[in-house]
């Protein structure tokens, strides 16, 4: 019996090492903006208040502000309301440049 209770006390610690290796870290929005050629195709998490909104016909964008920054985000689902706070993951693309101008989205990932 004492080799099954060193083996349940190692399965909780192994559950418990996971638990913490998989909570998950948001990205400065800043960073994305500034480095957005080395966070393309990257999938990434943001934290952050929704401060706008556009919606046409169930398409369009909202976007995401916090300290660091902001990002437009295509949602995979439901659009949140403006002042609220989440938490989204998505894949960070460049949706387009001309010369020094360019758009970085983040497009959500579908749960």
């Amino acid at each position: 019996m004492g080799a099954f209770k060193i083996m349940v006390c190692l399965f909780m610690i192994l559950l418990a090492f996971t638990a913490i290796s998989c909570s998950v870290e948001s990205e400065n929005i800043s960073d994305i903006l500034s480095s957005a050629s080395n966070y393309n195709n990257k999938l990434v998490t943001v934290k952050g208040k929704v401060t706008e909104s556009f919606i046409l016909f169930e398409a369009g964008y909202f976007v995401v502000s916090n300290e660091t920054g902001a990002i437009p985000v295509i949602p995979s689902k439901t659009f949140p309301k403006v002042g609220e706070e989440v938490n989204i993951r998505g894949t960070v693309k460049n949706a387009f440049v001309i010369g020094d101008k360019s758009l970085t989205v983040i497009v959500e990932e579908r749960n």
